[in-house]
């Protein structure tokens, strides 16, 4: 895994890690509002121990533990002790959100590289209405553009970005396996 040198890498880590690390708060301590002040507690730890640790290789398992560490004390400190899985069910969880993990990460570099052989008035199409969040009639005056071709296109991006990714993840599914 990437090494994290700066801030700003840390940052994209917990950003990159956000679902999966809430999902995981949320499967040990099953609450919505108390999942979402875990997931602002972990972010915060984390920052400040990888500005202690410095260079940290696998950050799932740091954010991981961190998460999982102070769900079970939430719980604890709530009086919700009867509502801890058992440390054979955390572990289960523990291995389907590694297996999880990983796989988000391969998909996400996967959609990376596809997004980089996109045509340049498609990436830009991309970053302004997935990343800037702009609406598609947002998008269509921006690029003095119908809103019908802006949702055109936007499919026909979103298929050939989709088909991408599938045929990445196959090829590092078959080097993976050696066959």
């Amino acid at each position: 895994m990437k090494q994290m040198a700066t801030s700003d890498a840390l940052v994209r880590q917990i950003l990159r890690h956000r679902r999966v690390l809430h999902a995981y708060l949320y499967a040990i301590v099953r609450d919505p509002h108390l999942t979402e002040d875990l997931f602002q507690d972990v972010s915060v730890i984390l920052v400040q121990k990888c500005s202690d640790l410095g260079d940290v290789r696998d950050f799932w398992a740091l954010a991981r533990e961190v998460a999982r560490r102070e769900a079970l004390a939430a719980l604890r400190k709530l009086g919700h002790a009867r509502r801890v899985l058992s440390p054979e069910a955390l572990d289960a969880v523990d291995r389907g959100f590694d297996e999880l993990s990983d796989q988000a990460a391969e998909r996400q570099e996967s959609l990376h590289h596809c997004m980089a052989k996109l045509p340049g008035p498609w990436r830009r199409l991309v970053e302004l209405r997935y990343w800037m969040n702009l609406s598609v009639s947002e998008v269509a005056s921006r690029l003095a553009k119908t809103e019908n071709t802006i949702s055109v296109t936007l499919n026909r991006i979103r298929l050939q970005l989709a088909e991408c990714v599938r045929q990445r993840m196959r090829t590092l599914d078959h080097d993976a396996s050696g066959t």
